[in-house]
Formats: C-alpha cells, structure tokens, sequence
C-alpha cells in the first residue's frame, strides 16, 4: 500500500495580500507544519504539491530561504511542477532562472517535469509523472497535457499512473468565460489526475471510466471573494493499495483559521465606493458643459468644494481628464 498528501497551491510570499487581516507568511508556514504532520501520520511516501510553489518568480532572497529552510523538515519527498507563478510568463523556458528551480537543484522538491516518481513491488508499483503549466495549458492544443509521459523500460509490468497538472479542471461550467477544461473532456491514460490552479477546487470525483481526478483547493487563501471565505482548507490523502486501486479522502487543516477571520472585503468595498464617487464626479463635471472645458481644472476644484469629493478621487479624475484630453489631441494631429 502507497500514500500520498496532495495540497493545492501554496502560493508562498512574504508580503501580505490586501485581504489578509494575518500575518499570511506566518499562516501558509503553520499550514505547511500540519501537511508534514499529515503525511508522517500516514506514513506517506510523499507529498505531492501541483503547482505555484512561489507566488512569483520574482521572490526576495529571504522569502526562498525562509521555504528552503521548512522544507527541509518535511518527512518525505515533495512532488512539485511548475505552475504559472513559478514561471516568467507562464513559459517553461524560463524555469531556470526562477526560485522554483532553485530548490529543485538544492533537491529540497522533486520535479516530476523533469524525472518521474517510481515505487516498486513485486507485481509493478506507482508512477507518478507530471506535466508543467504552458500558455497551451487549457487550450484544444494542450489536451495532451493530462497524458503521462512514456517511461519505455516499465512497459511490460503494472504501474498504476498517477499524473500531476497545473490546469483550471473544473467538474462543472464556471458559468462565465474563463480558460478551463472539464473532467468529463479530459483524455487521459492515467489512473490518477492531480491539478492545481483552480483554488476553489473540487474535492475527490471518481469519473465513470474508473479514472480518479484530485483538486482539495489551495492551501492559500489570497482574495476575499466569497467562495474563499467560506471554504474549508484541506488535503487529500490518495492512497494506491497492492491491487492498483486508488482512493482518497479529504482531511481539514486545523491551522487553517476560519475566512471570515482572516479575510477581510473592506479595501473591495472601499474600492466599489470610489468608483462609484468618481463616476458620480465625472457626471456632474460633463454637465458644466463643453463651453468651460479649457477651464477644466477650475471645473474640477469647484465641483470637488461644493460636493465635497474626497481629494484621491479629485486628483484621478484629473488626471483621467488629462489623459482624455492627450488622446484628442492626438487623434486630431492624426487627422
């Protein structure tokens, strides 16, 4: 029997994201110590992380060396690929000169891009490969990405194929245009699909066909959007028996705070109230008419006086105005 603890995606950083209320360094660290828990309790061969290891490729010395020195203690193997954040670009090219590379050649995390993962027995075993994000990811051009690469030399025993993605795998229609595949298009020769990149997730689903897809969500939580707040923080346990067949199950991060403790909407409700001053702004300034337009800026502090405008939303609209202005200007030298 083989284990393994598959997170989302960790999105380590150390500047905090508008809608934290935390410290989220401290919090994705506590996150972190609870995954090497889970998989020494388990007894895991390994962990198993699809993607966005970093929040970005441009990552502060201090904030690589401060994962460096956690994974270090982690129990077992962890299994990455890169995901967009991890990437210049989203361009596997750019690999080598990103901190996920970096502590792939410290072998602090094994890179299923570039070696695959093999646990034997004396009928086969566990192989777990993994195909990084690309800007084909999602797209009719990238289906191949949730096929397993070939490994020649194993043909001729049983492996069950556990594969690793960076994609937006949805069990269902968003409902809105975002780049996405659904588990019901994914062809695969796989037993076992893993993605991350959605951070929503979508739990365990066992399709008709057999084949098991992996998403518990992200171990971060970076927005405040609702579903953030009201989501659980958890792993998925996977687990391989003698036979080949895969289970798994979802286990709750206890160091996972609930959202609305940690997540707050203030700055997108701020952000809503001076749109909607600015636009109220912007109207009452047009209907002084064309006449006094050269005379623009006066318009603007004798407006922003008698209503009482914020000085932020005066000086943007300005500035906009300016801008509005250059861009006739322009367009009549054109002409």
């Amino acid at each position: 029997m083989r284990r393994f603890v598959v997170t989302g995606d960790l999105h380590f950083k150390g500047v905090n994201p508008k809608a934290r209320l935390d410290n989220y360094m401290e919090a994705i660290i506590a996150k972190l110590y609870e995954v090497f828990k889970i998989a020494k309790n388990t007894e895991a061969d390994a962990i198993i992380i699809p993607g966005d290891l970093f929040d970005s490729p441009n990552m502060s010395w201090g904030t690589v060396a401060e994962l460096s020195r956690i994974l270090k203690s982690a129990p077992c193997l962890i299994l990455v690929i890169p995901g967009n954040h991890d990437l210049y670009g989203g361009n596997p090219t750019s690999k080598t000169r990103t901190p996920y590379n970096l502590l792939a050649t410290l072998q602090l995390v094994w890179d299923l891009t570039e070696n695959h993962y093999l646990v034997t027995n004396h009928n086969g075993g566990v192989i777990v490969t993994g195909h990084s994000f690309t800007v084909d990811t999602d797209t009719e051009a990238g289906r191949d990405q949730f096929f397993p690469s070939s490994v020649t030399d194993l043909e001729t025993r049983e492996f069950t194929s556990i594969h690793v993605v960076h994609s937006m795998l949805l069990d269902r229609s968003p409902g809105f245009d975002i780049r996405h595949t659904l588990i019901s298009q994914v062809k695969t020769t796989a037993n076992v699909i893993i993605s991350g990149h959605d951070h929503t997730g979508f739990g365990v689903v066992r399709r008709d066909d057999g084949v098991l897809f992996i998403n518990p969500g992200a171990l971060c939580r970076l927005s405040a959007h609702a579903s953030e707040i009201e989501r659980q923080v958890q792993v998925a346990v996977l687990t391989v028996n003698d036979d080949g067949q895969c289970s798994a199950e979802l286990v709750p991060l206890l160091s996972a705070k609930p959202g609305d403790q940690v997540l707050s909407r203030e700055h997108i409700e701020e952000a809503q109230a001076r749109n909607e001053k600015l636009d109220e702004f912007l109207s009452l300034l047009a209907s002084e008419g064309e006449s006094k337009f050269l005379e623009v800026r006066d318009i603007v502090e004798d407006i922003a006086a008698r209503e009482n405008i914020p000085a932020n939303v005066k000086t943007e609209a300005l500035e906009r105005l300016g801008r509005a202005r250059e861009r006739v200007a322009k367009s009549e030298v054109a002409v």
